[in-house]
């Protein structure tokens, strides 16, 4: 009777020579249930391990691997261990599996921790060096600042020899050395001298000590040291005579204190002046009370220590000041006795930088922060945009459907067509509306937006701001009331036109009945332009808030067309009052409306006043002469577009798709054409700066030029401005384009 064997327990899979893997175990199955990959295309393989994988399958041999898997669906990394065994007979390799991710992770962590080390006693004033068994004594580790004492900066010692290393009188006294520790084990000290790279010689003393493995057999070699150049310097001084310890005490740039059972003996200038004090009145005293109260026991026990290693405490002036130091103490012979120097440095100023570098890390911390928050603002405005754009592509669908619908009916209803095209109309406001408020948030964020003040008529401008708004307020049963004034101000009145075109629209879009208030009243030197409304108005606890980009007082609130915008309108103004210098004010309650004012320097009149905008009546009864146009642009749909509604409106049209038709159409109509209507960019390379000049040439008599262009860079604006032709940007308005032509 065949009984058939169990499925081994661990995650195994066959995988035939050159084919995909096979016989999958229950336990490979439940690794790839649990990650996104398969291993039918080794997907659930990271790329980089999957090459590997690949290469030894290539292979008719066992092979180990360790591999990486994709992230589980937590976010941890998987990894595996792969054995693969050969199978001659079955011209395949047997794949076993085990998963080591917390092995992999523990490694990780040893190694970074190991990192951490290294940097962490790199930074020491001190060497480490460990040295194998090998008759040239190779470096297997070494660490400390000292360690430049030995090899260049950036150069790594590990792997080198220690005659190298060393030079040939100090390997041979540390072979010496080696051989005296090596029958019992055990340490030795150990001094060597070295010079620096300025050529000074600097003394090292340290421990040299056999490491022993668990066998009890020699591992390696350890030497650690520390620099005690100053230390030997002083003993030389102090034993070769009384007199040369006090000259170096006199002459040290660190305070020095010697004391012999905690009584102070004597004390160098630099000590006095650190302390505020005198010498005699040093040795009145015992060093221990120098030491701020909370710093005495640490001190005392690093003394018992007999350490050489530099500590931190406070010591105390007779003013009371407490004083950040260093201490390093020496044991020193003086007329035969014991005595301890100690070397007192002032780390003030070190602990002022560092705390000025943990400001500044504090202060880059908060700019990155600010990063972020930007980052996710420019998010925010993405998302905020495509969807307040895609509104009124999608309104213009419908309506043009519908139109489509009444146009093949049998009767075509005028007025049921007459409202589909003034809301066609009213989408396309809403859309060009949106365009410059993101234009106008991008120029300002490329801060390539450029303030010239002069001196400006505030009649003109609110008349503008009249007749062009006038109509929305209208159409939502409101009066846009703006009061005559004769006022100047010094500023620049683009950006100033902007700013009242933000306030005066949002006063509109927030109010449902009543009346939008402009006017402007004298603040001594300045003008206060006030925007008044009988809206909504705006909680005291949103009066901050209103100015920040995507930000709306009531987000249910749209215009006629069914859009909310974008909430930047205020933000521009903010961001645009502050280009000028301006003062900015906001005054409202809820349900009783709002006034916004920006204050600006009152300005002299200039000595020919402009004259007043035609009015809208006036224009139109200018606009009864049929034009001959010739239309340049490279879009088809936009140049037909052109064509049909310029030819509805009575004009005669010529069409050219690139500089060579608008060439040739000029010379042939070079008597008939009086105003140019191009496009800046007409693909490729080609812009109008390189024709226009070419077609106004062939035409008999000067005509007026307008380039149309969706690029608001400033140096495309400046160089049609340098050729002397009027810029329009996309899109254009029809009331913009019936003005051009009527005015030509």
């Amino acid at each position: 009777m065949n009984v058939q064997a169990p499925d081994p327990p661990g995650a195994r899979f066959t995988v035939p020579f050159g084919g995909t893997p096979t016989a999958l175990s229950a336990a490979s199955r439940a690794l790839e249930a649990r990650l996104p990959g398969h291993w039918s295309d080794w997907s659930i393989v990271a790329p980089a391990a999957r090459a590997a994988l690949l290469a030894a399958l290539r292979q008719t041999r066992p092979f180990a691997l360790s591999l990486r898997l994709l992230d589980d669906a937590h976010g941890q990394p998987v990894h595996v261990r792969c054995q693969g065994h050969w199978q001659a007979a079955r011209q395949s390799h047997l794949c076993q599996l085990a998963d080591i991710s917390d092995l992999q992770a523990a490694h990780d962590t040893t190694g970074h921790a190991l990192l951490q080390l290294q940097d962490m006693v790199d930074s020491l004033p001190l060497l480490v060096i460990q040295l194998d068994t090998s008759p040239e004594l190779r470096c297997a580790f070494a660490a400390g600042s000292l360690l430049r004492l030995l090899v260049p900066y950036q150069q790594n010692p590990v792997g080198q020899a220690a005659l190298g290393l060393f030079g040939p009188a100090l390997f041979a006294h540390l072979r010496q050395e080696i051989q005296a520790i090596q029958p019992a084990g055990g340490a030795r000290p150990f001094i060597w001298r070295a010079h620096d790279d300025q050529g000074q010689l600097r003394v090292l003393e340290g421990t040299l000590r056999t490491l022993i493995d668990s066998q009890g057999r020699p591992s390696g070699h350890l030497l650690d040291s520390l620099e005690t150049t100053a230390y030997h310097a002083t003993m030389a001084a102090l034993t070769a005579s009384e007199e040369r310890l006090r000259r170096f005490v006199i002459a040290s740039s660190d305070a020095i204190v010697v004391h012999m059972d905690e009584r102070i003996v004597d004390a160098n200038p630099a000590a006095c002046r650190l302390l505020s004090t005198t010498a005699e009145a040093l040795r009145e005293r015992r060093f221990l009370d120098l030491i701020a109260t909370e710093d005495q026991a640490a001190c005392l026990a690093h003394a018992d220590a007999a350490s050489h290693e530099a500590q931190e405490c406070h010591l105390v002036d007779r003013h009371g000041t407490r004083i950040a130091v260093e201490l390093i103490g020496r044991t020193v012979q003086r007329k035969g006795q014991r005595m301890r120097m100690a070397i007192v440095r002032d780390v003030r100023d070190r602990r002022e930088a560092q705390a000025r570098i943990h400001e500044l890390i504090n202060h880059l911390s908060a700019q990155r922060d600010r990063a972020e928050a930007a980052d996710r603002a420019k998010s925010l405005f993405l998302s905020a945009a495509s969807h307040d754009l895609r509104q009124p592509i999608h309104a213009l669908g419908l309506f043009l459907t519908s139109l489509e619908t009444l146009v093949q009916s049998r009767y075509l209803p005028l007025p049921a067509l007459e409202q589909v095209t003034r809301r066609m109309g009213a989408s396309l406001d809403a859309l060009g509306r949106l365009l410059n408020s993101l234009l106008d948030v991008s120029r300002l964020d490329a801060n390539a937006v450029v303030v010239h003040p002069i001196a400006v008529p505030l009649g003109p401008l609110f008349g503008e701001l009249a007749a062009d708004l006038g109509d929305a307020a209208s159409s939502k049963g409101l009066r846009l009331d703006v009061v005559p004034t004769r006022a100047w101000v010094f500023t620049d009145p683009v950006v100033l036109r902007r700013i009242l075109d933000n306030l005066v629209s949002n006063a509109i879009r927030y109010t449902r009945q009543g009346r939008v208030l402009v006017g402007a009243r004298p603040r001594g030197a300045c003008v206060e332009l006030q925007v008044w409304d009988s809206g909504i108005g705006i909680a005291a606890d949103q009066l901050d808030a209103i100015f920040g980009e995507f930000y709306q007082v009531s987000p249910a609130s749209a215009s006629d067309s069914g859009l909310r915008g974008l909430g930047l309108g205020l933000s521009i103004v903010k961001r645009s009052a502050k280009l000028l210098d301006a003062r900015l004010n906001v005054r409202s309650a809820p349900g009783r409306g709002s006034m916004f004012s920006i204050t600006v320097p009152r300005g002299t009149p200039a000595a020919a006043p402009l004259a007043p905008p035609p009015s809208p009546a006036a224009k139109r009864r200018a606009g009864s002469a049929p034009r001959r146009v010739l239309v340049i642009d490279d879009d088809a749909m936009v140049l037909q577009a052109m064509q049909q509604l310029l030819q509805a409106w009575g004009h005669q049209v010529w069409c050219a798709a690139d500089q060579d038709q608008a060439v040739m159409l000029a010379i042939i109509h070079a008597e008939e054409i009086d105003l140019v209507l191009s496009d800046y960019h007409l693909g490729g390379q080609v812009d109008a700066a390189q024709f226009i000049g070419t077609v106004r040439a062939c035409l008999v008599r000067p005509v007026p030029v307008h380039v149309f262009t969706a690029d608001t860079s400033v140096p495309v604006a400046q160089n049609i401005r340098a050729l002397g032709l009027s810029l329009l940007h996309k899109p254009v308005q029809h009331d913009l384009l019936r003005q051009v032509l009527e005015q030509g």
